[in-house]
């Protein structure tokens, strides 16, 4: 989950419904548990530490156990645990280092060897944040624009929203028109921007529609 997820009722509820979670954890959305995590892993578990160099990749990995145990109200969000992760990749002689930090309530057992399968884990929120939704924010989907007021209308423009996102992969990711279509538009986007004219200004009739509908075929997607 997002880092707007790591707070105390979100942990509840994944408790309470025997989930397993990993929530990205920042500075600033804990702050008293972050500066706990920070006071564990230097001192009491100043030990829990693995690096993992694979080609031009090295992971430095940390984290703490039981690091908090929360009640008011006789609620509990139970035991947290935080991984820590800094990753440093060299490409062209240029190198990033990238710290990444989650909570989770997966047991971190040094023994296991669990702590990139984890972090892996974790790290899909990206993909879907920059293939998914940053998509449909910043790519022509118009995500973010406050069409109206009206909770059902947003839901239902949502829908359609997520039909022809869904519908622009098949077509990316598919062998039947990819190759046509980036020959005679350039690219995808471009296709679609022309898709878009083509259906404000020439309207198919039922019976076109449904004879076109009626002809079967098939979406292979490529995956290599």
């Amino acid at each position: 989950m997002d880092g707007l997820y790591a707070n105390i009722p979100v942990i509840e509820i994944c408790n309470k419904n025997g989930w397993k979670y990993l929530i990205t954890f920042k500075p600033g959305s804990m702050p008293e548990v972050f500066r706990e995590y920070e006071s564990l892993r230097d001192h009491v578990f100043k030990d829990n530490y693995r690096e993992y160099n694979e080609g031009k990749v090295r992971q430095v990995f940390r984290w703490a156990e039981d690091v908090l145990h929360y009640k008011e109200a006789e609620q509990s969000c139970g035991i947290v645990n935080v991984l820590e992760c800094v990753e440093t990749v060299t490409r062209n002689k240029k190198t990033k280092t990238t710290n990444f930090v989650w909570l989770t309530n997966f047991g971190i057992d040094v023994l296991n060897e669990r702590h990139q399968e984890i972090a892996g884990g974790g790290r899909l929120r990206w993909k879907i944040e920059n293939e998914g939704f940053n998509v449909q924010k910043n790519g022509d989907y118009d995500l973010e624009h406050a069409y109206c007021k009206d909770s059902i209308a947003i839901k239902n423009f949502y829908y359609l929203l997520q039909i022809a996102h869904i519908i622009s992969q098949l077509m990316e990711k598919g062998s039947l028109l990819v190759k046509e279509i980036k020959k005679v538009y350039g690219s995808i986007k471009n296709f679609s921007r022309k898709l878009l004219e083509s259906l404000r200004w020439e309207l198919l009739s039922l019976q076109e529609l449904q004879n076109e509908l009626s002809k079967p075929f098939q979406i292979r997607l490529d995956t290599s």
